[in-house]
């Protein structure tokens, strides 16, 4: 027997073993371990420890050991860890991984999660475990007494799922290291898996549920191995089952599930032609779960995974968005989220009530129309009220509103309103108002001539400020030209801060001073 022991364990140690995952009969239970993806199915974070024991009673048989701990705090990133422990007669690995995976909803409840894991490993032949018939022949192989190497590996896997059915791919090893252990540095190279399987889940009743699935494997160059699964669930407390795995096995499998526990036991009957003597192989789970952490980044009460503006308190309604004004619009969509306004008004108030909402009113304090800008235009000529020379009498937009009124009294109206912002060349917005209706009232008098005096405040130097000055005549005279106005009737001329209309020391003042003066120069 001792002689056939130590045949079986040369074999383990000279030949590399296609097969270099560990069996597990319970792996439906902690899919991870063969598809990283498959950490994104499990619905709370949770320890599992599982256990195997193959071909209990053979001296050297395989027994493996692992650990796992699942992660799922996060919405959409889902991490585990995994310690596993392999010994087979004097070879042992010892694998530490760090696996990760990422949903991506597709439709009708539909996910695709993407997974991937890297392993770091130990492998290691205790050669004083095997016992050499004294032939005479030297193995170098076997020379030593411990030998062992690190090595890594990293694996990928997909998964597509809902709360009916599953499918999952996934290659282990798909870049791993060699595992030079003899003195000849012969390659002893990791192989690549191949795991393609799926299941769905058979709701008969309210208390029994039929879970049939099936795994097939492709292992280097061994032949395709198939596991077909099938267990019955009663009332999410007990269930039982069978496997059948292809060229090797008939497993029998047990379940608890009680309160935040589960408890799984597997039993393999040995169907290939190498039967080897042993009380069949054991298999034990163990896991514990516990509810995961459901994030909420802006602590609105609202959690990330439901909440469509994660990173900002917001309220129920919104779906976590905010609505900072109260308005019963949510500030994605509210045009002045800051201000209380109405859902007509796309959030903005209107001040008014002349259908203009402040933001766009030029007279946001007094009732207008729409065409003018939410100004009033009180006697009906065209021209609003603040630029309207008669507001209450009807004139043409070339009297600036008025029935009849002087050619130099029309342009000394516009142009004494005509001012720049400070220190800069650029007309106000009201500025520009008077503008138009100067532009208005050329047009309709194309034979009068005009010269365009710049002027500026009392701050800054003489030079500068006759720069100044000339800019902001020249600022007059091309917005008139844009306004259809030949540009040869129009002159200019500067005077700096050397004519100052008004000379209180005042920022008022100052601001009259920043204008433009008219004279006209022909009127036929």
């Amino acid at each position: 027997m001792k002689k056939i022991i130590t045949i079986f364990l040369i074999g383990f140690v000279s030949v590399t073993s296609a097969q270099q995952l560990p069996h597990n009969s319970l792996y439906m239970l902690n899919d991870a371990l063969i598809n990283p993806a498959a950490i994104s199915r499990k619905t709370d974070n949770q320890i599992t420890l599982m256990l195997r024991d193959q071909w209990t009673g053979f001296e050297g048989a395989p027994k493996t050991q692992s650990i796992s701990y699942y992660n799922l705090n996060h919405s959409k990133y889902s991490r585990g860890i995994n310690i596993l422990n392999d010994v087979t007669g004097p070879i042992s690995t010892i694998n530490a991984t760090l696996t990760s995976s990422y949903i991506i909803p597709i439709k009708d409840k539909n996910i695709l999660a993407i997974g991937g894991s890297a392993t770091l490993m130990q492998y290691k032949i205790d050669n004083t475990q095997i016992q050499l018939e004294d032939d005479g022949i030297i193995d170098p192989a076997l020379q030593g007494s411990i030998d062992k190497v690190l090595g890594h590996s990293v694996n990928f896997g997909v998964y597509y799922y809902n709360s009916d059915f599953f499918v999952g791919l996934s290659i282990p090893n798909i870049i791993s290291s060699d595992l030079d252990i003899s003195y000849e540095k012969k390659n002893n190279k990791l192989e690549n898996h191949y795991y393609l399987n799926g299941g769905i889940n058979l709701n008969l009743n309210n208390n029994y549920e039929l879970i049939p699935s099936v795994l097939f494997k492709k292992i280097g160059g061994t032949p395709i191995q198939m596991d077909l699964n099938i267990r019955a669930v009663y009332d999410n407390f007990f269930w039982g089952g069978f496997s059948y795995r292809t060229q090797d096995a008939l497993i029998a499998l047990l379940g608890l599930d009680y309160s935040d526990y589960s408890f799984a036991y597997s039993y393999d009957i040995t169907t290939s032609k190498m039967r080897i003597p042993s009380a069949g192989s054991h298999g034990l789970l163990f896991t514990y779960k516990f509810k995961s952490v459901k994030k909420d980044f802006d602590k609105d009460g609202i959690i990330d995974a439901e909440d469509d503006c994660p990173k900002i308190a917001g309220i129920a309604k919104f779906n976590g968005c905010p609505d900072t004004d109260k308005d019963g619009i949510k500030d994605s969509e509210d045009e002045c989220p800051t201000e209380y306004g109405l859902a007509i008004n796309r959030g903005c108030p209107d001040t008014d009530s002349d259908g203009v909402p402040d933001k766009y009113d030029r007279c946001p304090k007094i009732p207008g129309i729409i065409e003018l800008g939410g100004c009033p235009d009180s006697d009906g000529d065209g021209l609003q009220d603040a630029i309207d020379r008669c507001p209450n009498e009807y004139g043409p937009i070339e009297n600036i509103g008025c029935p009849e009124i002087p050619e130099i009294a029309i342009l000394d109206t516009i142009f004494e309103n005509i001012q720049f912002q400070f220190n800069k060349s650029i007309l106000t917005f009201e500025s520009q108002n008077w503008l138009d209706q100067a532009g208005k009232y050329l047009v309709f008098r194309p034979a009068v001539r005009i010269k365009v005096i710049g002027h500026t405040d009392d701050i800054g130097s003489d030079r500068y400020n006759r720069k100044l000055s000339k800019k902001r005549a020249k600022a007059v005279k091309n917005y008139l030209i844009e306004r259809g106005i030949n540009e040869d009737r129009i002159e200019i001329d500067w005077k700096g801060k050397s004519e100052p209309k008004n000379l209180e020391n005042t920022e008022k003042s100052r601001a009259e001073n920043r204008r433009v003066e008219l004279i006209i120069l022909s009127n036929e």
